[in-house]
């Protein structure tokens, strides 16, 4: 076949077909290349597709998918039937040609028909999609698929909608684009950022090892320094104490010198001038007897000359006298020849008065270049007797005889009198004392530590001492050393008590006697509270050590202290040491921040304010406590909050009144242990002048504070937070209002009395006062 065969098509009879022949296969090929829609609200179908997949192509999602309906569901459109009749009678279909592609990319259709076996093409019934990259049926653009040629209004609806759809599959594809590429870049930063935090922390743990290795490098560089520099010290101590030894042997060897260097006459001592006296007439002697007149000595050997106790003086010299505690010269035998006198030999010269004189000068000159011994060296040298010689009750040996028995158990080779001494060397405060007392301190925590307390009485016994000898500053310069130790000895005796009492989370609010077992004997807590108490009471004049002191006090251990649990007398030591804290804007343990401070303030007074009605608990096989001592405790408790309100020391302060003012309940349980001390006080007890002082201190406290800050007290409700608060208000103020101070009522003041009115009378309308007044006045005459 040539090329015009190739161009050449033939109908192959296609124009001899019956008209209804090819009005089926119009349809049929309309019906082919449309698609079926689910009903839409304006009465149209979606168009739909189905995908053949071959089988190595891989599925395409469901929701991709385009599902294929029937194609018979399509009427055909209107416009075929132009020109025909029922009984096909008028037929005028005109030319149809159509072209179908089946490279799976476009189907045209342009008005003309051609039948399918003429051109060896199958009708058009379904698009086969062939895609590498597996894309979606919305990837393919609008333009790949377009119908031509005259539609009815059906068609045209279905050509817009597939538009919009295909516009929509545009938009989507052109959106998950965007979002790929979005998931690309946000991977490629977060992979940078990784990175980044790679080199980061690389870095960081490279800077750490570095920091580490010059840390230690430090260390022990510090180490070997402090190394060097004790050695050092030690050096210079060991060398000063020998030069100083040294010095003391050469000033003795100098003075021995010098004694012998004058004890004897020097040979070559130049002639002295004669001071100018009167000439002396001289004696014409009746007797010649061959010697020179001066060289005669007329001595009587009957009347001996009187010796004077006066040392020889050089001319114009006043005379010493000697000390009578000084020997007498020897007495010298009398001559055989008397008149006459022997010469003097040559080898025993006679000793110049001048001389012995002149020796005794120079002796008081080396006694006055020696180091003159003052008070304070013999004050120094009494106190450390005193302290090597302290014996404490009832060891009958000395304290470092006793020491030199004990050992701790970490360290049982060694000694504690040989720690003591060691420790004691090593310090250098410029005072034995404090030396001594430190060394003391060190060896007293460390026995705390390890539950060795044998020698703690010891330890105490000689601080005790320390205190007593340190006259000038009592306790100043061991405030930070001393004061936690006698804490930590407090809690040895303290803790197990407070464990028994009812605030205690241990014992469900029930009292229980702490039983002896449980104690130990050989630590005093009552004596450590006692030397915090000197230390604070020496101390109350200087503001900056009572503050250190304060500053060093634990919170927690004086509320331990505080608990009825605790023995009374460590209970009274404890509120008289809290009366030394109170200061114009604080009280109690000082602490860092505000906050902290204002809270430990109310669990202080609010501990004091329990103590007014609380029964102290003796330990376990104790016997009870006698009412007066209770009495006596609670009158401190209440003495304490009389001193936090009205501070007598700066009047105008009013830091611990507003704080019993604001406090819930304080105020309230002031005024419940006044109704029960009236109950005392009717029962006419031996110690009721007590309960009398109790009364008129309560009642002045109340009424002070209600005065002072009657804006901040909103007493009624302070007072329902009590169990049968506000009866035993109204029941306590109506006794003291109406008060006649009779025998059950003695002691009760009138000031009381009127303060009693006074709150009344702002507590009560005037029907109730009225009520109250003619109730005790009836009650009156009926007695």
């Amino acid at each position: 076949m040539d090329d015009n065969d190739e161009d050449f098509f033939s109908d192959d009879g296609f124009e001899d077909l019956p008209p209804g022949t090819l009005l089926q296969l119009e349809e049929n090929a309309v019906r082919a290349t449309q698609w079926s829609q689910p009903t839409a609200p304006s009465g149209l179908k979606v168009p739909s597709f189905r995908m053949d997949v071959t089988e190595d192509d891989h599925p395409v999602p469901l929701d991709q998918r385009i599902p294929s309906h029937d194609i018979t569901t399509l009427p055909p459109p209107p416009r075929l039937h132009t020109g025909l009749t029922g009984d096909y009678g008028a037929l005028d279909v005109g030319e149809l040609d159509a072209e179908v592609f089946d490279d799976g990319s476009a189907i045209v259709l342009d008005g003309s028909f051609t039948h399918p076996e003429q051109q060896d093409l199958p009708v058009p019934h379904a698009f086969e999609v062939h895609d590498a990259d597996q894309a979606p049926i919305r990837d393919h653009p609008a333009e790949y698929m377009e119908v031509e040629g005259d539609f009815s209004p059906h068609g045209a609806q279905l050509q817009h909608d597939y538009n919009l759809l295909m516009e929509k599959l545009a938009q989507e594809n052109a959106r998950y684009k965007e979002l790929v590429d979005e998931l690309t870049a946000a991977k490629t930063t977060a992979a940078t950022k990784n990175g980044e935090i790679a080199i980061i922390r690389s870095n960081q743990a490279k800077l750490s090892d570095n920091y580490e290795r010059q840390l230690v490098a430090l260390r022990k560089q510090l180490a070997e320094e402090i190394g060097r520099h004790r050695g050092e010290v030690e050096a210079a101590r060991a060398e000063g104490k020998m030069l100083a030894t040294e010095n003391a042997f050469l000033k003795q060897d100098l003075a021995e010198e010098s004694m012998r260097i004058h004890a004897r006459k020097p040979k070559d001592r130049p002639e002295e001038t004669p001071a100018p006296e009167t000439p002396k007439k001289t004696r014409v002697l009746p007797f010649r007897d061959g010697f020179n007149d001066e060289e005669i000595l007329a001595v009587s050997p009957t009347k001996p000359t009187p010796s004077k106790h006066y040392t020889t003086t050089a001319r114009g010299k006043r005379r010493r006298q000697l000390s009578p505690d000084r020997q007498a010269g020897l007495p010298l035998d009398a001559p055989a020849a008397p008149q006459t006198a022997e010469p003097l030999a040559p080898d025993d010269p006679d000793p110049d008065p001048s001389d012995e004189e002149e020796m005794e000068m120079e002796m008081e000159d080396t006694v006055a270049d020696r180091p003159a011994r003052t008070a304070d060296d013999d004050a120094h040298a009494r106190v450390t007797k005193r302290l090597l010689n302290h014996r404490t009750y009832p060891n009958e040996q000395s304290d470092l005889e006793v020491l030199g028995r004990l050992a701790f158990p970490s360290a049982p080779q060694r000694t504690l009198s040989t720690r003591l001494l060691e420790e004691t060397a090593t310090r250098n405060r410029g005072s034995y004392l404090m030396d001594y007392a430190e060394a003391v301190i060190a060896l007293w925590a460390q026995a705390l530590a390890e539950k060795y307390f044998a020698p703690v009485p010891i330890f105490l016994a000689v601080t005790r001492e320390v205190l007593a000898l340190d006259a000038r500053t009592p306790g100043s310069g061991l405030i930070e050393l001393l004061v936690p130790v006698l804490q930590d000895s407090g809690d040895v005796n303290g803790v197990p008590r407070f464990r028994h009492s009812p605030q205690s989370r241990q014992s469900s609010g029930q009292i229980r006697r702490t039983p002896a077992s449980q104690l130990e004997p050989r630590v005093d807590a009552t004596a450590a509270l006692a030397l915090l108490h000197q230390i604070a009471c020496s101390r109350l004049h200087v503001a900056a050590d009572l503050e250190r002191f304060w500053r060093c006090m634990r919170y927690d251990f004086v509320l331990m202290m505080l608990n009825c649990a605790q023995p009374l007398h460590d209970l009274i030591l404890t509120l008289s040491l809290l009366a030394t804290s109170v200061q114009p804007d604080a009280f109690g343990s000082l602490l860092d921040t505000e906050a902290d401070q204002r809270a430990n303030e109310n669990y202080v007074i609010d501990r004091v304010a329990n103590l007014l009605s609380e029964t102290p608990q003796p330990d376990e096989g104790a016997a009870p406590y006698p009412a007066a001592a209770v009495c006596q405790l609670r009158l401190e408790a209440l003495s304490l909050l009389q001193a936090i309100a009205f501070n007598a020391m700066a009047p105008g302060s009013r830091h611990g009144s507003e704080a019993i003012a604001a406090h819930p309940t304080v105020l309230a349980r002031a005024i419940r242990a006044m109704h029960d001390e009236l109950d005392a006080l009717y029962r006419f007890p031996p110690e009721r002048a007590l309960h009398a002082t109790l009364v008129n201190g309560l009642m002045r406290l109340v009424y002070g504070v209600l005065r002072r800050h009657p804006d901040q007290v909103d007493l009624p409700s302070k007072l329902g937070r009590l169990a049968g608060g506000k009866q035993k208000f109204l029941v306590a103020l109506t006794r003291l209002a109406f008060s006649e101070g009779l025998v059950l009522e003695e002691g009760i003041d009138d000031e009381t009395v009127e303060m009693a009115h006074a709150i009344l009378d702002d507590a009560v309308n005037p029907q109730e006062a009225e009520a109250l007044q003619e109730a005790f006045s009836s009650s009156r005459r009926e007695e």
